[in-house]
């Protein structure tokens, strides 16, 4: 596993209590992440090797396509583990999440992996089963993700080379490809790559005059990078300004900066796990 991902993993559930105390504002959906983490962890620990064909995966990236194509996958074999999840998360989530997770609780195992399969092609489901799904799905990619080998500087797309989906966040970060260097990261599985700084992730845009960043002073390690010509925009966490923030946990807890950007007009280029 790469060491910076390891590591970050291990110290994920710290930095959550330093979040809630930064930023109080989220702190209920911190705790709720805090839950979910613990459940990942916990898969992460007892699931083994996952068990996909990556016979096609090299070839796949080599044609500029993500290494899995998940649908049709069988994953089967882990829906012990979103029965656990959809327990745990009527347990600490709010009475939103208890009514959905119990809806999928009482599906058949066919009209779940229907659905499952559904959100994967599409990218599209209701704001409950999307965050069960990919809090689910997340333990099972992010290791099947160690297996897959792709060139983190040299793909430079806006889609995951793993699995296929959107970054939810971006972050800097000096590493081996330089200083400075911006990096995408996968919604769904967590996969890091590098993608151009100045550059509009969703459209491709990379005019000065309509590309604008926007930071609060209180926040300073977080900025807004706002596409004029879209109208979308990511988070941008600067690791060099704090060494120890998580950047998808950093994204939830900033839950207002996605308050204002909407407010704005702006849309985000991929939704977090909860939906913001």
């Amino acid at each position: 596993m790469n060491i910076f991902r390891k590591k970050e993993r291990e110290f994920a559930l710290r930095r959550i209590k330093d979040l809630k105390v930064r930023f109080p504002e989220a702190e209920d959906i911190l705790r709720f992440t805090e839950c979910i983490l613990e459940y990942q962890n916990s898969v992460l620990e007892r699931m083994g090797e996952p068990r996909f064909d990556l016979s096609n995966a090299d070839a796949r990236i080599k044609k500029g396509k993500p290494a899995l194509k998940l649908k049709g996958d069988d994953f089967r074999p882990y829906l012990c583990f979103l029965g656990e999840l959809l327990e745990k998360a009527s347990k600490c989530g709010t009475r939103e999440i208890e009514e959905g997770a119990s809806y999928l609780r009482n599906l058949e195992e066919g009209e779940v992996l229907s659905l499952v399969d559904y959100f994967l092609e599409n990218q599209m489901a209701d704001d409950v089963s999307r965050m069960m799904f990919c809090a689910w799905i997340q333990p099972v990619l992010y290791r099947t993700s160690e297996r897959i080998s792709f060139d983190r500087d040299g793909w430079l797309r806006n889609f995951c080379p793993v699995c296929g989906f959107k970054p939810s966040v971006s972050f800097l970060m000096d590493s081996e490809e330089g200083e400075g260097v911006r990096f995408l990261r996968c919604s769904l599985c967590l996969t890091d790559w590098v993608y151009v700084r100045t550059m509009c992730v969703n459209c491709g845009n990379n005019e000065d005059n309509s590309i604008n960043y926007f930071v609060e002073k209180d926040t300073d390690y977080i900025h807004l990078q706002v596409c004029e010509k879209c109208g979308h925009y990511i988070k941008v966490v600067d690791l060099r300004k704090d060494g120890l923030a998580v950047p998808d946990l950093e994204d939830i807890a900033t839950v207002t900066l996605d308050l204002w950007a909407n407010q704005k007009g702006y849309t985000k280029i991929e939704k977090n796990l909860f939906g913001y």
